[in-house]
């Protein structure tokens, strides 16, 4: 009697363990979902070239340190950079954000890795020379994102400007 009370509970250990790890696998691929939206929901504003809307993916806190190695901290500052390069480098572009992958490190905190593809609508100034309608150029940015009162605001990320190699001597 004893012995098959044991096995009915190592069975019943079993499949609750099964459980908690079905459970768990959902709630990772939840939290991918919900993070991929508010990426999806960038590119749309960065192509409606809204930059309020696309900052509100930020927590208040967030740090972003673009390409160019510029250090940017609060959404409020986020906003204002992003408000200042507008006209001259934001809006003469359109960008393509492509999901890489994400890793879920806790229940409230996240890291993704995205592709960005940035296309010239048209040319356009930046310091130091032009840039011709149709250059493309590749970034890959890493978000950490946290969860708080249920909801996924982007807390860090930092954005890598991908170069060719260049080209060997002959």
């Amino acid at each position: 009697m004893i012995v098959v009370n044991q096995f009915k509970i190592l069975k019943m250990k079993k499949l609750y363990l099964l459980f908690v790890l079905f459970n768990v696998t959902i709630g990772f691929a939840q939290n991918s979902e919900a993070l991929q939206k508010i990426i999806q929901q960038q590119e749309l504003d960065w192509n409606k070239n809204d930059m309020k809307s696309f900052s509100q993916a930020f927590s208040e806190d967030a740090i972003l340190i673009n390409f160019l190695g510029m250090y940017w901290k609060g959404k409020e500052e986020i906003i204002t950079q992003f408000s200042h390069i507008n006209e001259c480098c934001i809006k003469p572009t359109s960008v393509k954000f492509e999901w890489i992958d994400s890793k879920t490190l806790s229940e409230n905190a996240a890291v993704a890795h995205i592709k960005e593809t940035l296309t010239a609508k048209e040319d356009y100034a930046v310091p130091g020379g032009m840039v011709k309608k149709g250059t493309v150029n590749s970034k890959f940015i890493t978000a950490v994102f946290e969860k708080k009162n249920a909801v996924w605001k982007i807390t860090s990320m930092q954005v890598t400007q991908v170069n060719a190699p260049p080209n060997k001597p002959n």
